[in-house]
């Protein structure tokens, strides 16, 4: 039976770790350091999915100077500590396996910074379970919907792509990119399926049977 992927990408936060607590951490350490007003843990769950410096200049109302400055301090708290306050969700470990040995590729697309995604990965070893791993450039410009391009193109895929990801972001950048959609329900961003033509899980082990 010839397969519909050639290509399975996944998010990280929310879908592949758990790692609401560094991503709030993180917060903190930037609220610290830039002596902006603590916003209440409702808000701060708001930083769950969305790229910082957005969020820094829609939360904080920053400049864009300062919104990077802040991208900046909280990728900083995330290199050095929060790579170690994550934990993968249940199942991870034998669906990556089962796909790596049904022959998928298999990337990993995220907003997080490429080196704090490889870091992180590494440190809860999934890293070579990756064909590759796209993360957000230094100067925090690109987007989704560049993300999963990119993870596309360095993987050399002709056929089509799938993106599993937990987010309306995700969602949208898949479409974007032209490459179909999976949604995880357990992580930060989804509750309920949002729209009828993509398929939605509530563990990542039924990937096995949907691929």
């Amino acid at each position: 039976m010839k397969r519909k992927y050639e290509l399975v990408i996944f998010d990280l936060d929310g879908t592949l770790l758990d790692t609401s607590q560094g991503i709030f951490n993180s917060v903190r350490y930037a609220e610290n350091k830039m002596g902006l007003r603590p916003v209440s843990d409702d808000v701060l769950r708001t930083f769950l999915g969305p790229p910082p410096q957005k969020m820094y200049s829609k939360i904080y109302g920053l400049n864009e100077k300062e919104a990077f400055m802040a991208a900046k301090l909280h990728r900083e708290y995330g290199l050095k500590k929060a790579i170690n306050e994550a934990v993968v969700y249940p199942n991870i470990l034998d669906t990556l396996n089962f796909i790596r040995e049904e022959g998928y590729k298999l990337a990993v697309a995220t907003l997080k910074s490429q080196n704090i995604a490889e870091k992180i990965l590494s440190n809860y070893e999934l890293l070579g379970y990756f064909d590759c791993v796209v993360g957000m450039d230094a100067y925090e410009s690109m987007t989704k919907e560049q993300t999963i391009s990119k993870a596309v193109l360095d993987t050399e895929t002709k056929g089509e792509a799938v993106m599993v990801g937990d987010s309306i972001i995700d969602m949208i950048g898949a479409e974007l990119a032209g490459a179909d959609f999976i949604g995880a329900l357990y992580g930060f961003g989804f509750s309920e399926p949002v729209d009828s033509k993509w398929h939605f899980i509530k563990d990542i082990s039924e990937l096995k049977k949907m691929l």
